[in-house]
């Protein structure tokens, strides 16, 4: 038997159909393809948090009908405890070099947005956990590996088009170093959810790097209004 409940459907399913397969593959193209680059061209005016937490509603709901999704996988503490020290760890690295690279790199921008707008910056700490990291999650890790896991049928396969679907959406931000964050940290993210299958974990572990990009000087490539104002 395939491993595929391993982070796809919690029970085994039946062989996807060709027409199936087909339908997936638009469905997936667009939700995570077209639509961001309607985005980009301001195509589609919508707040993008508003846009943001209606897909997270809609992928919930979605998720909560379906007879095949495990509910526990939209939190799974157990999970989060047994990947917890490798994501701190690995987080640890990414500290090092993060910080580094920017102190290098970039100096005039190193720890500037906690050095010049404190106020602001201990807001989005607070607020870009809870309002942004986990409607992505519930999004890009738990409702793409399961409603795509019958297209995309290995474990590594699935890990990329979570990794892809993630980059894409962030293409709204015009800018390559958004596309190269969001690409490797889209992969460090599917990651952990394939091996441990917790939201909660892969939410913890995009806090992590969020705050940190955002403190060390690269927040800006990320940041809303630099988007509304292009």
């Amino acid at each position: 038997m395939p491993d595929r409940p391993e982070y796809g459907p919690a029970v085994a399913t039946a062989p996807v159909e060709p027409a199936e397969r087909v339908y997936l593959w638009i469905e997936y193209l667009t939700l995570f393809g077209l639509l961001p680059l309607l985005f980009c061209f301001r195509s589609v005016h919508v707040p993008l948090p508003l846009l943001l937490l209606s897909a997270a509603a809609t992928c919930w709901w979605l998720l909560s009908r379906d007879r095949d999704f495990d509910p526990e996988r939209l939190w799974n503490a157990p999970g989060f405890f047994r990947g917890l020290p490798a994501v701190l760890a690995l987080w640890l690295v990414g500290v090092v070099v993060l910080a580094a690279g920017v102190k290098w790199l970039a100096p005039d921008q190193y720890l500037d947005f906690p050095r010049d707008r404190p106020g602001l910056w201990l807001a989005v700490m607070v607020l870009y956990p809870l309002v942004s990291v986990y409607p992505q999650n519930i999004v890009y890790r738990v409702f793409v590996f399961h409603r795509y896991s019958r297209l995309f049928e290995s474990r590594e396969s699935m890990i990329w088009a979570s990794t892809l679907a993630f980059c894409c959406g962030h293409i709204i931000f015009l800018n390559a170093t958004a596309l190269c964050l969001t690409f490797l940290g889209g992969f460090i993210f599917a990651r952990s959810y394939a091996k441990y299958r917790s939201a909660l974990l892969v939410s913890f572990e995009h806090a992590l790097y969020g705050c940190l990009v955002f403190t060390v000087g690269l927040g800006q490539s990320l940041y809303l209004e630099a988007v509304q104002a292009r």
